[in-house]
C-alpha cells in the first residue's frame, strides 16, 4: 500500500508538471501569431516577423486538406469568415455555408456541417457548437459534435436572430452572447433531459445598424462590437455601448481582436469590397500588407478557455 501511495504521488506530480509546461509553452508561442481568413484558405503568420520582404505562412488549411470533407461540398469553404483558436483546434466558418472544427497537427476535420451564410461560431460546454447563420438563415444554431459530421446534421436547437453575425461563449458568466444586425443577446444554455434549451435573458438594441463582429475584451468586463459605421466597447455590467476611444468612428471594421495576454489589438477594415489586403494594429499606425489576399477576419492565435 505504501508503494502504491508513493507511485500515485509521483504520477500526480508529473501530470501537474506536464500541465504547467503545456500552459507556459502555449502562451509563449501565441504572443505574435495571427490566424487569417477570407478566401478559401485559413492561414497563420507571425506578426513579429512580418516586414518589407513579406510574410511566411506557418500553417495553412483549405477544405481540400481534409479528406473528411467530401469533394462535392468543399466549395462551401470558398469564402471563410471566422477562424477562432481553441487549443489544438481552429473553428472555421464560411459565408458559403461551411462550418468546420479542424485539428492543427494533421488538418483533420473532426466536425463539419452546413449552415446558411455562416458568419461566426464558438464552442459550448458539452461538446456543442453555436453557429451564427446570417442573412438567409437569420438564426443562431447549436450543433452537437458527437452527432457526427455531414450535410444532413440537424441542429439540437435554434432561435431567430436577424442577420446573425457573432457568437461568443462567456466562461466567466457561463452565458452565450449572440450578435445580430440590430441587437445583442445574452442567452442561457441549459439541458432539459436530452434537449438543449436556449433562453434569452436580456437583449440590447445596437446604437447603429449592421452588427458585425463580436469579440471579448481581456478585462472580462466588456465586449467589442462593430457595426457598419462604428466600433464599440459594450460594458457588460452597465449594459451600455461606448464608442472606442481610438476606433469608435471607423466604418466597415470586419473584425477586431484584443490579445488576452499583451492587450495588443488588431483589426481588419474592408476597403471598396468586403475584404482588404492589410492587417492593422489598434494602438499604432503599423500595417501588415498581404498583397493578393482577401482578408475578412483576423484573430490572435492566443490561449482561450475551452468550455
Amino acid at each position: 500500500m505504501r508503494r502504491f501511495g508513493c507511485l500515485k504521488v509521483v504520477i500526480i506530480f508529473w501530470f501537474l508538471l506536464f500541465l504547467l509546461q503545456g500552459t507556459s509553452s502555449a502562451a509563449k508561442a501565441s504572443t505574435s501569431d495571427l490566424i487569417c481568413s477570407g478566401g478559401d484558405e485559413v492561414f497563420i503568420i507571425d506578426s513579429a516577423a512580418a516586414g518589407a520582404d513579406g510574410v511566411i505562412k506557418k500553417w495553412s488549411w483549405r477544405a481540400s486538406d481534409s479528406p473528411e470533407i467530401l469533394p462535392e461540398i468543399r466549395s462551401d469553404f470558398r469564402t471563410t469568415d471566422e477562424c477562432k483558436p481553441f487549443g489544438e483546434f481552429i473553428l472555421i466558418t464560411s459565408s458559403a455555408g461551411g462550418v468546420a472544427l479542424v485539428r492543427r497537427s494533421d488538418k483533420r476535420t473532426v466536425f463539419y456541417t452546413q449552415a446558411t451564410n455562416a458568419h461566426s461560431a464558438c464552442l459550448l460546454p458539452g461538446e456543442r457548437i453555436a453557429v451564427a447563420s446570417s442573412f438567409g438563415g437569420d438564426q443562431l444554431l447549436v450543433f452537437s459534435i458527437s452527432d457526427g459530421s455531414g450535410t444532413n446534421i440537424d441542429p439540437l436547437t435554434q432561435i431567430p436572430l436577424h442577420g446573425a453575425h457573432g457568437a461568443h461563449w462567456d466562461t466567466t458568466r457561463n452565458r452565450l452572447w449572440a450578435l445580430g444586425s440590430e441587437e445583442l443577446k445574452l442567452i442561457q444554455v441549459t439541458r432539459q433531459g436530452r434537449n438543449t434549451v436556449l433562453q434569452v435573458e436580456r437583449r440590447w438594441d445596437l446604437p447603429t445598424p449592421g452588427g458585425h463582429d463580436l469579440s471579448p475584451a481581456r478585462d472580462h468586463r466588456s465586449l467589442y462590437v462593430t457595426t457598419n459605421t462604428n466600433v464599440y466597447r459594450f460594458v457588460i455590467e452597465d449594459g451600455v455601448f461606448l464608442k472606442d476611444d481610438k476606433l469608435g468612428d471607423l466604418p466597415k471594421v470586419k473584425s477586431i481582436d484584443e490579445h488576452p495576454l499583451t492587450g495588443l489589438r488588431i483589426y481588419q477594415k474592408a476597403g471598396q469590397n468586403w475584404w482588404s489586403e492589410a492587417i492593422r494594429f489598434g494602438v499604432s499606425d503599423r500595417v501588415i500588407e498581404l498583397p493578393g489576399e482577401r482578408l475578412y477576419k483576423v484573430r490572435w492565435d492566443a490561449p482561450r478557455e475551452i468550455p
